[in-house]
């Protein structure tokens, strides 16, 4: 499944100039344009890790270099087989590993669980898809005119 910029820009709760920037500074994103569905469900994953360490301070320019290996990271399977995974961000590096193996980590380094980012995506996702595609009807059908016999 892909999804449109729209649909990605409002999954993460970021504004429209946050996400044209991030397209910018983010290599896995830089050649995806227009309006067509590009996004993958591991970019936008990958995406929300980008939002949640750029709450904790980490600026978008410091994840950069780190881009391709997150995108890959969070592509590597589909959500569920990731649900029990943490992105580690040491400054140096991006990796994904297991929670247990996170609990005792070698280097410092903020660890980003991806369950909680993939209820809150799927959540988004799912109120987006109950948005009915008409508004209901204003007023009651009648009718419109009757047939007259000679």
């Amino acid at each position: 499944m892909r999804y449109l910029p729209a649909q990605a820009k409002e999954s993460l709760g970021i504004s429209e100039e946050t996400f044209r920037h991030w397209r910018r500074a983010l290599p896995p994103l830089q050649g995806r344009k227009g309006y067509g569905p590009c996004f993958t469900p591991g970019d936008l994953l990958a995406l929300k890790v980008v939002a949640q360490l750029h709450t904790l301070g980490i600026q978008v320019r410091h994840i950069t270099r780190h881009a391709d290996a997150l995108f890959d990271a969070c592509s590597q399977s589909a959500w569920f087989g990731l649900s029990d995974k943490v992105i580690a961000y040491g400054g140096d590096s991006v990796s994904i590993t297991g929670v247990s193996e996170a609990r005792h980590p070698t280097q410092a380094c903020v660890l980003v669980p991806l369950r909680p980012l993939i209820a809150e995506l799927r959540q988004a996702l799912s109120n987006e898809e109950t948005v009915p595609a008409q508004s209901d009807i204003a007023f009651p059908p009648m009718r419109v005119g009757t047939a007259k016999s000679a």
